[in-house]
């Protein structure tokens, strides 16, 4: 253990975060990690090659509190492909802090699904943005690795929408959108929240909700106006863009489940863990 935690991943970390630092928007990003305090471990075998944690400290009337944000990365993948998973993690890590990462109301499984499916374009929407920046500054690695894991519908919606005049909410946007085209990854996604958020929502219907003071209510305005927030740059209510809520292209196909896959070889540039990653 005390060989993952080594001087040499805390440089590697710190070189990462330099690298990111060197444009503003990845600035941004370093930033609130070292606000704060977050903890990013690099580990030999962790259960996912890249995911965030929080301990909760307390619910009250829908408002959690929190405290030991980490970032844990599997330490075989290249700096390229950490760099931008540490972007990706550390929006989940914002959206909590920012009282948007958990429901604050019991939903629907279907619901529940958007909600879990919001959060994660949102997460890759800022990935693409800063790495797309990182790019144009001349350290393309990162937007290469990200299209290599499986985001490369996404990164090509980015740009196109770049290429095309948009300015940065809008390309932001154009991310956002394009993460929910891919059935694939709508399916894995499904298959994801339904296996570990539906028996958790039962569960908590039964024995834990109530006292948490949550009720039972749709997701609505609010909701879409505090994700917005937590966002590095406000995006989501563009002139003209899809509506969230109300729009079938988010909330669609909610019960597709993906086929068992056979296991592939290991391959250090791969996330596996990503749902609908081909």
């Amino acid at each position: 253990m005390k060989e993952e935690f080594n001087n040499s991943s805390a440089d590697r970390i710190e070189g990462l975060l330099a690298r990111l630092e060197t444009v503003p928007e990845g600035k941004a990003v370093v930033d609130f990690i070292r606000a704060n305090k977050v903890d990013i471990q690099l580990k030999k075998d962790p259960a996912n090659w890249a995911a965030s944690t929080l301990t909760i400290t307390g619910i009250k009337d829908g408002l959690y509190s929190y405290k030991d944000p980490v970032i844990i990365l599997k330490k075989s993948l290249t700096d390229d492909n950490l760099l931008q998973a540490i972007v990706h993690e550390s929006q989940h890590l914002k959206q909590h802090l920012s009282g948007v990462g958990n429901p604050d109301r019991i939903l629907s499984e279907k619901e529940y699904i958007l909600f879990y499916r919001a959060s994660e374009a949102d997460a890759q929407a800022l990935c693409t943005h800063v790495t797309w920046k990182l790019k144009e500054a001349g350290d393309a690695g990162p937007w290469e690795a990200a299209k290599f894991v499986g985001y490369g519908d996404i990164c090509d919606a980015y740009e196109k929408a770049v290429t095309d005049g948009a300015d940065d909410a809008k390309a932001l946007r154009a991310a956002f959108d394009a993460w929910f085209d891919n059935p694939a990854r709508l399916a894995g996604y499904n298959k994801s929240t339904a296996e570990s958020m539906i028996p958790f929502l039962k569960k908590g219907r039964e024995e834990v909700f109530k006292g948490h003071g949550l009720t039972e209510n749709p997701l609505d305005s609010t909701w879409v106006d505090k994700l917005d927030k937590a966002a590095y740059q406000p995006y989501l209510l563009t002139p003209a863009s899809r509506d969230l809520l109300t729009d079938e292209h988010f909330s669609r196909e909610t019960q597709t489940r993906p086929p068992e896959k056979k296991k592939a070889a290991a391959n250090v540039n791969r996330r596996p863990d990503i749902p609908g990653a081909a």
